[in-house]
């Protein structure tokens, strides 16, 4: 019992593990992967606001008002800071707007160097 109240989350941060609902598609991911890029939007939604500010869907999700179909690549490339699209991808406007929208620049401008995720 004393182990799990040291892991428990303080109410000031995120817990380890996210669950997202992003336009009514269901993510679940890594704390430190959401907070990847800093001064993104999601860095300062997870790193700078306390949980309790942040919007939330009907089973306690984060909730984000976004394309939750588009929102698979901008988790992707939070993973490893690389974007992979399929050969023929039409959505690339929209994409970059998504982009835009979570304040990711380099989404579709490769960064040379990938982050990785550690257990901190």
């Amino acid at each position: 019992a004393a182990a799990a109240r040291l892991q428990a989350p303080t109410g000031r941060e995120a817990p380890a593990i996210v669950e997202l609902n992003v336009g009514g598609q269901v993510y679940v991911t890594r704390r430190c992967t959401v907070v990847s890029v800093r001064d993104s939007l999601l860095w300062r939604m997870f790193s700078q606001q306390q949980p309790s500010e942040l919007p939330r869907d009907s089973k306690g999700r984060f909730f984000l008002d976004r394309d939750g179909f588009l929102f698979r690549y901008i988790l992707d490339y939070l993973r490893d800071l690389q974007l992979v699209l399929p050969e023929h991808f039409p959505e690339r406007s929209r994409l970059q707007r998504e982009a835009e929208y979570f304040q990711l620049p380099d989404l579709l401008h490769p960064y040379p160097y990938p982050l990785f995720c550690l257990n901190l």
